[in-house]
């Protein structure tokens, strides 16, 4: 009796002595304790074994990581684009036909005849990471945005004249800028050194070679802030360009007599001008929802801007010209 006491004792000692992995935890556990890792952390689990290396790999855990650090530059044109490269890789049967398909090892989208080339988004050499596509987009996502393979779409702003354009942008993890490429400098052209908070997810899904048909022009009124589609040249793309709306000449701007909101003709007024300017004013025609000439520029549709970061990001550029 004595003996079996003491291989019972023995057998509970070995129990207390027994170790647990990460793979002994509950799965929802499990997926506590890799939200918290950063993405390096996450890198190095994958790396322990087959089990831990699915477990990160999973769509849920990287559309986190890829929130936190690129969510408020991220627009629904860059996930867009971003199927439409996935989509495309996995429905190529082979990674030999997608060499022979791209030499480079590069694709984008184009459409158009050059130099009216609209250039919606590129991938650089993604030939390594075809496996991770199929099985992991997400995380496949975060590397190729963190090495700067994905050139996604984007608007730059530019202080000197308050306006705001189209660009597709890489990012240069060394340095924790962007480089830019935009159609006005025929894709060729790219900027670099580019700020964070010098570039915006696309507003809407209008191309710069469109009129955005906007749904507020009945609306506006004096005191407005908006955003409106201009351009100096017939055939150059649209930028966004800030700008408020005005009284009319015959106005005397007093609030109860204004009549201003109800009359056909829209003052838009560029606080980037000085007074005396002539491109200060423009007078557009509120009822037609197509390309108008004023002052020697084309003006296309127009954004009411009604989020107060949109105007204070605006007004501190003006500050800071």
């Amino acid at each position: 009796m004595s003996s079996e006491k003491n291989c019972v004792s023995k057998l509970e000692k070995q129990n207390d002595c027994k170790v647990y992995s990460l793979l002994d935890l509950p799965e929802w556990t499990l997926l506590c304790i890799l939200e918290c890792l950063s993405p390096q952390d996450l890198f190095r689990v994958a790396q322990v074994c087959t089990n831990l290396r699915d477990k990160t790999r999973i769509d849920a855990l990287w559309e986190k990581v890829i929130k936190q650090k690129w969510g408020r530059l991220l627009g629904e044109a860059a996930y867009q684009e971003w199927q439409w490269h996935t989509t495309k890789i996995a429905n190529t049967q082979s990674i030999l036909s997608l060499q022979q398909q791209n030499q480079s090892g590069s694709c984008g989208s184009f459409s158009g005849v050059w130099p009216f080339i609209n250039f919606h988004s590129y991938l650089e050499n993604f030939i390594d990471f075809i496996t991770l596509f199929k099985h992991c987009s997400k995380m496949a996502l975060y590397i190729c945005l963190e090495s700067g393979r994905f050139w996604f779409p984007a608007q730059m702003y530019k202080t000197s004249k308050l306006f705001c354009y189209d660009v597709i942008v890489s990012y240069d993890s060394k340095r924790d800028t962007f480089e830019a490429r935009s159609q006005t400098g025929g894709w060729r052209m790219n900027e670099q050194n580019i700020e964070w908070d010098m570039l915006r997810p696309p507003p809407t899904d209008t191309s710069p070679r469109e009129v955005h048909m906007s749904n507020c022009m009945n609306d506006l009124k004096p005191g407005d802030q908006i955003e409106i589609q201009m351009k100096k040249r017939k055939e150059s793309p649209f930028y966004w360009c800030y700008a408020v709306i005005g009284h009319l000449e015959i106005c005397n701007q007093n609030v109860n007599d204004c009549r201003c909101q109800y009359d056909d003709n829209l003052v838009v007024e560029f606080k980037q001008y000085p007074p005396n300017s002539r491109n200060k004013r423009s007078v557009l025609n509120r009822n037609r929802y197509e390309e108008q000439v004023s002052m020697l520029s084309w003006f296309g549709g127009i954004r009411k801007l009604d989020k107060e970061e949109e105007i204070e990001k605006w007004n501190n550029l003006f500050a800071y010209r």
